[in-house]
């Protein structure tokens, strides 16, 4: 589970031009008849949870065959990942009597007069009082409880417990989350039907209905059982009983036709469909399908849940880590360093690294590895903290307070990094009485020009690209060609997100939607969807036949970027229609509803549905950011204006709101006011070209010219890819009679865009 308030991200985030201009076109779509979600009546047939869960015979039956591998799980974290009340391992949360004072406030656990668990909390209503708890969720290190709540739900207490130490804590440490929050435990966001359910039980669908707002979720198997990973068994089990006389003296000796055994890489899939940080796509996870067929993956990206680096930043859990290494380059998956069963590391210590690494044996089909000796290597003394390999290989971040996770990114610590872009390492992590400084001279004495290899460039780019740096487009370009591991190649898609209206970055997209990585392609059509926006009639025809892609999360993306004339009943229209569905009891699913109906020609119902995700979360400022948009449409500049400083108030450090309004004023006619922000935007992000661009538009039509022009140079510093920056130049060199700097600038605007007839026709005018 997601503990940050507010995490949320739109599926393919807006970008605003001038005075919310590029809309205008999308208005005058015909409108679509969604309504209360996308198009029930045109949703993918899906088979009714009986008849699913029919198919399983539950974990029990497996014992009889399988008791090392039954015994293993029966008290692993997955054996136990959810479960009722159970006095002997419950007892001690709540008899005697336990107490804990978090933030303002005092909750309490104990059993009253029949012996039924309690706490006594602020929740429901924004009042104090007793919650039954039903079941608990997780088991080491730490456990939640489960309480009831209208619309069959259960919600994931903050209060939980520490079955190491005995005693209750809060999950968010020393933040304070009010009733009514989407974070607070009360709200959607620790609403377990969502959230939680279908990772701690086996084959669970939420089954939200969106007209009465209420679950009807049910599942297979409590908790995460065998066939959660192996599928549905019941057929299995019945053959293994009974075997079919036709087999006869072969039982045993003939192959089970019930049984199927998963690849590695279907195995990983299936580990990483709770170990990843994910959007969901079905709903309807099924052990053996690829992941892409089921979830988006969030990967390193222009934000910052992951740092530059990889490393996991927020609550990223393990896939997305692993599978930007070098190990999964070279073959390593989840079974090869833990068992299955349990979940524990099948070698401790070094010697599961040293499996491979000790003698550069190519284990289990894998790329030869590297020799290494751990004492010489790390400069640590051998049984050292800095002499183990995870120590500095997958450093710990500790998440819910209690919960101390491995990185899975495999990541070479780098103090230089650290200096640049505030990224951790492993060497000031552990020797915390030192700073970075320190780290990188021991570091390059022992390493020397090892340090600087591609890795770290590959960071060093993800970090300046974040910050807007132009020279970042390039390389990310050039890391399309270059970079061999997939995620890092979605990686660079996402990043050039900033640059996807310039013409280099958009054939270089382009070019990757044949990756044969559909992470990648996912990834690509993504970033190329404001060019559909835009009505880049080559761009829509280069994603158009990604409808038909054979995997899901690509047909769904492709959908979405071709949402305004996609036909609702294609396969791939029924999938998008399904996900935005699917994701309709969570405000960041009304907010993407809201995007829906907009694009299809409804501007009211998407109204409608903005309003829900506000109401749902009033704290998220993306949801205010749309509500702007979408009254800006209607022509309500002074409410778009509005909810625009909704946004701004929430989100004070992000330049974007105040681009925004400075936008926004400047079609109310206020270019005072459009100045000012304009102003604040760029002290927050100096690097925002477009925002310089239109800050000496408006210095210039206040007849400013000096002050435009100074504006104007600035944004052509910033983004010296952008042909209208130096044309806009020209044109007030050129009223200004300073002949000499227009031809140059209408020239720098010609050598970034050839045909292009403005400037053409303004040298023409200046040669006469």
């Amino acid at each position: 589970m997601i503990f940050r308030k507010n995490t949320l991200t739109s599926l393919v985030p807006a970008t605003l031009g001038l005075l919310f201009l590029f809309l205008a076109a999308c208005n005058s779509k015909k409108a679509d008849k969604s309504e209360q979600t996308a198009a029930a009546e045109e949703q993918p047939i899906i088979i009714p949870d009986d008849e699913i869960h029919a198919q399983y015979a539950g974990s029990d039956t497996c014992k009889e065959c399988h008791e090392a591998a039954f015994k293993g799980w029966e008290h692993s974290n997955h054996g136990l990942a959810e479960r009722e009340v159970r006095k002997d391992m419950d007892e001690k949360a709540f008899s005697p009597k336990q107490t804990l004072k978090h933030g303002t406030e005092t909750s309490e656990t104990f059993l009253d007069a029949d012996g039924v668990a309690q706490i006594l909390t602020l929740g429901l209503g924004n009042k104090r009082r007793n919650y039954p708890v039903v079941r608990i969720i997780g088991n080491d290190p730490l456990r939640q409880f489960l309480v009831p709540a209208p619309g069959n739900r259960l919600q994931t207490v903050d209060v939980s417990y520490d079955p190491h130490k005995n005693d209750l804590f809060d999950v968010y440490g020393e933040e304070i989350r009010n009733p009514g929050d989407w974070g607070a435990w009360t709200g959607q966001g620790m609403n377990w039907n969502a959230t939680c359910a279908a990772c701690h039980n086996t084959r669970l669908r939420k089954n939200y209905d969106p007209t009465t707002d209420t679950y009807h979720t049910a599942m297979a198997e409590m908790s995460v059982g065998c066939e959660a990973c192996h599928g549905p068994m019941k057929a299995h089990v019945e053959w293994q009983k009974k075997p079919p006389l036709a087999y006869g003296k072969d039982k045993g000796k003939t192959k089970d036709p019930t049984a199927t055994k998963f690849s590695r890489d279907q195995m990983s899939d299936t580990c990483a469909a709770c170990h990843a940080r994910r959007g969901e796509i079905s709903g309807d996870l099924i052990p053996g399908e690829s992941f892409y067929d089921h979830f988006s993956l969030t990967v390193t990206d222009g934000t910052d849940t992951y740092h530059p680096d990889g490393q996991v930043r927020d609550e990223d859990y393990e896939y997305a880590s692993l599978i930007s290494s070098k190990m999964y380059h070279a073959g390593v998956r989840c079974v090869d360093c833990h068992d299955p069963h349990s979940g524990k590391r099948l070698v401790q210590g070094n010697m599961l690294c040293m499996r491979c690494h000790e003698s550069g044996a190519a284990a289990n089909g894998l790329a030869p590895a590297p020799i290494i000796d751990p004492t010489a290597h790390s400069h640590h003394a051998e049984g050292s903290t800095g002499n183990d390999c995870t120590s500095c290989h997958m450093p710990v971040t500790t998440y819910m307070q209690r919960h101390p996770r491995h990185d899975h990114g495999f990541t070479i610590p780098d103090p230089l990094l650290t200096k640049q872009f505030g990224t951790p390492n492993a060497c000031n992590r552990c020797h915390t009485d030192k700073d970075a400084d320190w780290a990188l001279k021991a570091s390059e004495e022992w390493y020397g020009e090892k340090l600087d290899r591609p890795t770290r460039a590959r960071a060093q780019l993800v970090g300046r690209a974040r910050q807007g740096d132009p020279a970042a487009r390039q390389g990310l370009i050039d890391l399309l060609k270059t970079e061999p591991i997939a995620a890092w190649q979605a990686t660079a898609c996402h990043l050039l997100e900033r640059w996807v209206m310039d013409g280099e970055a958009t054939q270089a997209l382009l070019g990757q939607l044949t990756n044969t990585s559909p992470l990648v392609r996912e990834a690509a059509v993504r970033t190329l969807t404001p060019q559909t926006r835009a009505n880049n009639l080559p761009v829509r025809a280069a994603i158009k036949p990604l409808q038909d892609d054979s995997v899901r999360s690509v047909r769904v993306a492709a959908a979405w970027a071709l949402v305004d004339t996609l036909d609702l009943k294609s396969k791939a229209g029924k999938e998008l229609v399904h996900m935005l569905d699917l994701g309709s009891d969570q405000p960041i699913g009304r907010m993407q509803l809201s995007q829906f109906a907009f694009l299809r020609g409804n501007t009211a119902t998407a109204i409608r549905q903005i309003h829900k995700a506000i109401a749902s979360d009033p704290l998220s400022p993306a949801f205010h950011h749309d509500l702007a948009i979408l009254l800006s449409m209607t022509g309500d500049t002074a409410a778009a204006i509005k909810a625009l400083e909704d946004a701004a108030r929430l989100a004070p450090e992000d330049p974007e709101y105040p681009y925004k309004l400075a936008l926004a004023w400047g079609e109310a006619g206020d270019l005072s006011k459009s100045i000012l922000y304009f102003e604040k935007s760029l002290a927050l992000d100096p690097q925002n070209a477009r925002a310089w661009y239109n800050l000496g538009l408006v210095r210039n039509s206040l007849n400013q010219p000096q002050e435009a022009i100074a504006a104007l140079l600035r944004g052509e510093a910033a983004d010296s890819s952008d042909p209208g920056i130096p044309y806009a130049l020209a044109t007030i060199y050129a009223r200004l009679g300073r002949r000499d700097n227009a031809i140059g600038a209408a020239t720098r605007a010609l050598q970034i865009r050839q045909n292009f007839p403005e400037a053409i026709q303004l040298l023409r005018s200046l040669s006469r």
